[in-house]
């Protein structure tokens, strides 16, 4: 329906106006005055296009309800279980400060140097210790690769039987003549989580609770990552990224 009236005229056109039915409620007849009589209140509304200056089409509806995702959990960190296979890897730049005693250091590693078994590993694939030769070490950082052992700073946790070495291997990349950055990496089986826990706890019982919910953060506190190359003599070096990480099992390979 199309309604004329005071102010309806916009452009030399009839602005279109909707009547909208809105019944407000019952009332009860008065004494007296007839029969009940049910009122009902008219009122109109101008229609207003999108696009005008009352409304712009980016901007929701009046009773829009925006779509609210729930938000996601943060994903908590693997707390480690026995018999799972773990390996943590650390890097560290380093620089040769004196080059003879880092090879002198190499030579009496290699005459005390004494082979042993790490125990059975058929359920790791890559169980053979990478080590560097030592008879090939040509220069200072060669030598400085067979000085990294990555079990130094794990006697605890060994002797308390919470984990079991499966492999380990160490890489240098060198820089420069003096300069270069390396990476160890050593692999284990979980033998006693709780008791590595324990240990990590008793060295910082301000970290409890990061210890208990998460392996990386109690392996790393109950054995110091950079250990083994407190004892290196004649370099200096600057700690770099370490990363725990859980090894999945192969499919179809049995514990």
């Amino acid at each position: 329906m199309c309604m004329r009236g005071p102010g309806s005229a916009v452009g030399g056109k009839c602005a279109t106006r909707r009547w909208v039915q809105v019944v407000r409620h019952r009332l009860r007849s008065t004494p007296g005055r007839g029969r009940p009589c049910n009122p009902v209140c008219f009122v109109y509304v101008e229609r207003i296009g999108i696009g005008s200056v009352e409304m712009d089409a980016n901007e929701p509806a009046l009773f829009e309800i925006p779509d609210r995702k729930s938000p996601t959990p943060p994903e908590q960190p693997p707390r480690g279980r026995n018999r799972e296979t773990w390996a943590r890897m650390a890097t560290a730049k380093v620089t040769i400060i004196d080059a003879e005693a880092v090879r002198e250091a190499a030579a009496r590693a290699e005459e005390g140097a004494v082979t042993i078994g790490l125990g059975a590993m058929s359920d790791h694939e890559d169980s053979e210790a990478k080590l560097p030769n030592p008879e090939a070490a040509s220069g200072a950082l060669d030598a400085l690769a067979w000085l990294i052992w990555p079990t130094d700073g794990l006697e605890s946790l060994l002797d308390a039987n919470a984990v079991r070495i499966l492999s380990v291997a160490s890489e240098v990349q060198a820089e420069s003549v003096d300069r270069g950055r390396i990476t160890w990496t050593v692999t284990v089986k979980l033998i006693d989580v709780q008791q590595l826990r324990r240990l990590a706890a008793q060295a910082h019982p301000a970290e409890a609770g990061l210890i208990a919910d998460s392996l990386a953060v109690a392996w790393q506190r109950a054995a110091d990552p950079f250990a083994p190359l407190r004892s290196i003599p004649g370099i200096a070096w600057q700690p770099g990224h370490v990363e725990v990480q859980h090894m999945p099992r192969a499919q179809g390979r049995k514990h």
